[in-house]
């Protein structure tokens, strides 16, 4: 095993690290990160290209002295305050102490993953504060606290706003939010394009506020996943996310979703055996290699993941006749997934056939550089047809940010020497997915 994770300690770490694993996916996600023997830095720490979520979970009794002003005041520090502290503290710590950071508390084993430059990286603050909704429920008549931009600190009972114990912006996720917005943006890419989408919302001055996180959640699916702007200022009705969640065409949208739970599951898989160290080929891959390659595969939003997945089984089931080929479109712009699912061994010699097969996929791979010399990485996904007996999967990935155009070339001429992806006798298919269908 390469290295080992803290799963949480408190059982509310645990099931924040549970939902982060599933949403972001385990070679990211870190619970219980040390800065010195003994001294946490953060609850969990989520590394992804250039972004870094700091989360701090805290799940605290909400106090009882028969003063509700008091009451809200304590726990608001406790939970909050305290929270968005540590939070601060951990990002001035990998700001000077990068090389610092550790996954036990007798800071043995450093952190796997490289963290972003500072001069690249950016920064999400997310507070995790349970605890507070029976109190909510029975004062305000809702659960959830609201969001008001506007709110400094503590100054109005249940409700969140601005805090003056960071540099910036912090996500208040509560009993009621947590859960449900790690579900619906169950990706890296989606997660935090949501963040971002809210923070200029906040900026741009217009949003007064929602009595909850999860109506700004429906808003901004339920308009393509944005904030639209506004020349006059916007209040959210309340019990906007029951309606959103009641509508027949976002039921089918998360239903269709379920398919694209095999991207994660290849993604897991083969960084598991990666981790383990029990590949049968790439065991002596550096870590930062392996990581570039999945995190590429990690990049792609839920809705691409499904229409993805889609694609790799309807071909795995074609290829029970004959191996097939393809490139698959990415949602990001500068990445080519070629796909190359043989039909099995038959009962022959498995390692003759997995070179055969891997020797084809590479060759794609770079014919596919002269399809869309554009794209600057190409992502090759080598697997059998669904049911072959003793399956395998290749992965590899080529970067050609620096091929000269004399490799493309070249890239050009095996693709026509081999026939590869040739007008004419390709089949090219125009996809055409909607997210929420209409039936």
């Amino acid at each position: 095993m390469r290295f080992k994770r803290s799963a949480g300690l408190t059982q509310s770490e645990k099931v924040l690290s549970d939902l982060c694993d599933r949403s972001f996916l385990k070679l990211w996600t870190y619970p219980n990160l040390f800065k010195k023997p003994g001294k946490e830095l953060t609850d969990l720490l989520v590394v992804f290209g250039r972004d870094i979520l700091l989360f701090s979970d805290k799940s605290c009794a909400y106090p009882n002295t028969g003063n509700p002003g008091l009451d809200w005041s304590r726990w608001y520090r406790r939970s909050i305050s305290d929270s968005v502290h540590q939070i601060d503290q951990a990002e001035r710590w990998l700001s000077s102490c990068p090389d610092r950071v550790f996954l036990d508390a007798k800071c043995t084993a450093p952190l796997p993953l490289d963290l972003p430059s500072r001069q690249d990286r950016r920064i999400h603050r997310i507070c995790v504060a349970l605890g507070a909704g029976e109190r909510a429920q029975a004062s305000t008549g809702r659960r959830g606290l609201a969001v008001f931009p506007s709110v400094q600190n503590d100054a109005i009972p249940f409700t969140v706003g601005k805090t003056d114990k960071a540099g910036g912006w912090v996500h208040i996720f509560d009993d009621q939010s947590l859960a449900i917005i790690l579900k619906e943006l169950s990706t890296i890419s989606d997660f935090i394009h949501y963040l971002d989408s809210k923070m200029e919302f906040f900026n741009r001055g217009k949003f007064v506020g929602a009595e909850s996180e999860l109506d700004l959640l429906a808003y901004y699916l339920w308009n393509d996943r944005t904030f639209p702007p506004s020349e006059l200022p916007v209040q959210l009705e309340p019990g906007l996310w029951p309606q959103v969640e009641a509508d027949p065409s976002f039921q089918r949208g998360r239903a269709k979703n379920e398919a694209s739970y095999f991207w994660d599951r290849l993604i897991e898989y083969v960084t598991g055996h990666y981790l383990e160290e029990t590949l049968e080929f790439g065991n002596e891959m550096e870590m930062s290699d392996h990581e570039r390659l999945v995190r590429i595969m990690a990049g792609e939003t839920r809705f691409f993941r499904r229409i993805l997945s889609n694609c790799i089984l309807e071909r795995a089931e074609i290829a029970r006749q004959n191996a097939i080929g393809s490139i698959l479109e990415s949602g990001q712009p500068d990445v080519n997934y070629v796909l190359y699912i043989g039909r099995g061994d038959q009962g022959g010699d498995h390692v003759a056939y997995r070179a055969d097969r891997a020797s084809i996929l590479k060759t794609r791979c770079i014919a596919a550089k002269a399809v869309k010399p554009e794209k600057r990485y190409i992502v090759g996904i080598g697997l059998d047809a669904r049911g072959a007996k003793g399956s395998s999967e290749d992965f590899m990935l080529l970067d050609t940010q620096d091929w000269s155009s004399e490799a493309v070339e070249k890239a050009d001429q095996l693709r026509r020497k081999l026939g590869y992806f040739i007008p004419g006798n390709v089949i090219e298919s125009q996809v055409q997915v909607d997210e929420y269908p209409d039936s």
